[in-house]
């Protein structure tokens, strides 16, 4: 028989909130830095924005600094980066979310494990609000850079902190490329959310890193385990 779930765990970034709107709401942090640094008045966030809604995801302030002639060094480009990941992020969590995650444990614990850059990650789940509703959370940044996903260090660290067995547990998600490989071989319920303008929903898995299940939205979570 299948054991009832125990523990969901969910990732953060394009799952609990749309990583977009961390996307634009640090751009418009950059823009408003270099206005006041360089006293100019361009739009800067559009630019960013416009580049980013084209596809161009990577190398946004060394294009910004060519596109503007900012004339700004390696280390003015550090320090972009540096204004992008310690914002203050202008984000909330996806419809129905918080509903869900309120349901949700009244029946099981639940947990948050999330890759990325500190301090962005705590920034980002602050500005969520959804902390108290968790019973457990990992940054595998915390852990080491090697303990990002695929490894499975961080699922192995958070199924200890929850105290539940591992074909128990399940993890919500939306990255194929990289996500599912662990709970997958530890013996989890893997679960990929699948919704319009997702950043990195559409990557390819690797063998063994499909999703078990694939929902459309959380409110579906309900009725997955506990009809």
């Amino acid at each position: 028989m299948i054991p009832t779930i125990q523990a969901v765990v969910f990732d953060l970034d394009d799952t609990l909130y749309a990583e977009r709107d961390y996307v634009r709401s640090g751009y418009r942090a950059v823009g408003a830095h270099l206005g006041k640094a360089l006293s100019r008045d361009e739009a800067f966030e559009d630019w960013l924005w416009q580049r980013f809604e084209a596809g161009q995801t990577s190398g946004a302030f060394d294009a910004l600094n060519e596109h503007f002639g900012l004339g700004l060094d390696a280390g003015a480009i550090a320090a972009l980066v540096g204004v992008y990941r310690n914002h203050s992020p202008d984000i909330r969590p996806r419809p129905g979310a918080v509903e869900v995650l309120r349901r949700l444990r009244r029946r099981c614990r639940l947990g948050l494990l999330s890759d990325g850059f500190l301090p962005a990650q705590r920034l980002k789940l602050d500005a969520l609000g959804l902390a108290p509703m968790l019973d457990a959370v990992v940054m595998t940044e915390e852990m080491g850079r090697q303990c990002w996903k695929p490894a499975p260090d961080g699922f192995v660290a958070i199924m200890a902190m929850l105290g539940s067995a591992r074909d128990a547990c399940a993890y919500v998600a939306d990255n194929p490329a990289k996500d599912f490989i662990a709970p997958n071989r530890l013996g989890w319920r893997s679960v990929q959310l699948l919704c319009p303008l997702q950043i990195h929903s559409a990557n390819a898995a690797p063998k063994g890193g499909q999703p078990q299940v694939v929902i459309a939205s959380l409110e579906e979570l309900d009725s997955l385990w506990f009809p």
